[in-house]
């Protein structure tokens, strides 16, 4: 028998970096997101999660460092990348003159989708979405526009998704769902990563990743994040402090070091 050949990381970030002028949104931020793995990106407001998924995603080129989506080089392939990663931002765009039933047409005339039809109705369905069908999402609420974009980016199937704070816009019940979904697609070889403050209760990804003033400060999968933060019960919010404080006593730590080798000196 043949050995299997080994499939390419999903999503890749190494040593991303992003500037907007003088300022550093993202700085050296390594990890990976394997097929068939969820993972959350954890970080306060500022943190770099939304700039670092726009350059995963291709949307924006990144300072310095290297995306690769499924072993290509978004800098060289981003023509052959954009076929296999989707964005869905906090604040989706739409186009002002389609209907929402017009917008999953338009996806999957782009993507030569056959079929999509039973696909796009059974996904509207699921998101309470169907009886607004024709309306524009101009019309909508916030939560039914990211409803919307997650319809249009599931009926899609790319083989990464990434989602900038999927669950805060939803209602209870569609963030349930949605976690099924990602569940589900997961199981079929999807990599997802997820930036969010919020996950349903029943919401358990695989990894983690905790952004602090653009960098990276914790990662790793829910049990070893609990015994180097010294957590019980693991939660975003758990996590967040927990790994906030840890990287403040080291900066301390560091700190003091640099004091001992200054009075060295003297």
């Amino acid at each position: 028998m043949m050995p299997t050949a080994k499939q390419p990381v999903a999503l890749e970030a190494i040593d991303i970096s992003y500037a907007y002028g003088a300022y550093q949104a993202v700085r050296g931020v390594s990890f990976r997101v394997e097929a068939g793995e969820i993972v959350a990106l954890v970080g306060r407001n500022g943190a770099g999660k939304s700039t670092l998924l726009r350059c995963l995603a291709a949307w924006t080129p990144a300072t310095d460092g290297e995306v690769r989506i499924l072993g290509l080089s978004v800098a060289r392939h981003e023509r052959a990348v954009r076929a296999h990663v989707v964005l869905v931002p906090d604040t989706p765009p739409f186009y002002d003159e389609l209907s929402a039933w017009e917008h999953l047409q338009f996806v999957a005339q782009v993507r030569r989708l056959s079929g999509w039809e039973e696909d796009a109705a059974w996904l509207l369905r699921r998101f309470g979405l169907w009886r607004q069908r024709e309306a524009l999402p101009l019309a909508y609420s916030r939560g039914m526009r990211y409803k919307l974009a997650v319809c249009l980016a599931l009926l899609a199937q790319p083989r990464v998704l990434l989602l900038d704070e999927p669950f805060g816009p939803l209602d209870p019940v569609s963030a349930d769902l949605l976690w099924d979904d990602l569940r589900s697609y997961r199981g079929e070889g999807m990599a997802v990563l997820l930036s969010s403050h919020q996950l349903p209760p029943r919401a358990q990804p695989d990894r983690y990743v905790v952004l602090e003033e653009s960098e990276v400060i914790a990662e790793g999968d829910g049990a070893a994040l609990r015994q180097s933060l010294d957590v019980d019960d693991l939660t975003l919010d758990s996590l967040l402090r927990a790994a906030l404080a840890a990287h403040r006593q080291d900066e301390a730590l560091d700190s003091d070091l640099d004091s001992d080798d200054d009075d060295d000196d003297v």
